[in-house]
């Protein structure tokens, strides 16, 4: 391994642990037993480093997500799966807004939205061709619908902070529940035939059901 490839590991281990603003290039150049000029002649300083990260983030991302392009509802789970896991790995970004606003990692994660949104539409749209899914009635009602998958997914692994989950179960049933109320009978019977009836009534509990904790106003 090169030495700025274990300067980018070390520091994405680093900046994991302790939180971005917490380490710095002395500290990093510590950790691989470097000067801290040695790292200069690298990364002149630590916003550099982070917009190398970004990149190789990025990169990371659309392999990730190469297995899954073909338009079916399975891979856009499966994709989506893959953006956890690497918000898990990168961890340090995500959990930064000071992080998310440097204009590389910004400009890195409108990528990556822009292609979930067009990810999303196409499979809404052979959803809609082959008769599983119903055809909009309200205009913007789809657009809403994976706005709304986006926002849940990129801030679902921050939720485990006030709620305790099975991130990728949970996550899973909890897409399918806003999906399915737009899918056709023909698309129900399907997902049912794939997944299994019991599946089916597992995704959550009932309205009726959570009624009885809401108290009287």
């Amino acid at each position: 391994m090169s030495t700025r490839d274990k300067i980018l590991a070390v520091s994405k281990n680093l900046f994991n642990e302790y939180g971005f603003g917490a380490v710095s290039l002395q500290s990093i150049a510590d950790q691989l037993q470097i000067s801290r000029g040695n790292l200069t002649y690298y990364f002149k300083n630590k916003w550099l480093l982070l917009g190398q990260h970004a990149q190789a983030m990025s990169l990371d991302y659309v392999e990730r997500l190469r297995p899954y392009m073909f338009p079916t509802w399975e891979n856009t789970y499966n994709a989506t799966k893959a953006f956890h896991e690497l918000q898990r790995e990168y961890a340090f970004i995500f959990s930064d807004k000071q992080v998310l606003q440097y204009p590389t990692v910004k400009s890195e994660i409108k990528k990556i939205y822009e292609d979930d949104l067009k990810r999303q539409l196409s499979m809404i749209t052979f959803s809609i061709e082959i008769g599983n899914m119903k055809p909009e009635t309200i205009p913007g009602s789809y657009h809403s619908l994976v706005q709304v998958l986006w926002a849940k997914s990129f801030f679902w692994n921050m939720s485990e902070v006030y709620q305790e989950h099975d991130a990728v179960d949970e996550w899973e049933k909890l897409a399918w529940s806003l999906i399915l109320p737009h899918f056709t009978d023909q698309g129900i019977e399907a997902f049912k035939k794939h997944f299994g009836e019991s599946y089916y009534d597992s995704l959550g509990p009932s309205f009726e059901s959570m009624k009885s904790d809401v108290s009287t106003f």
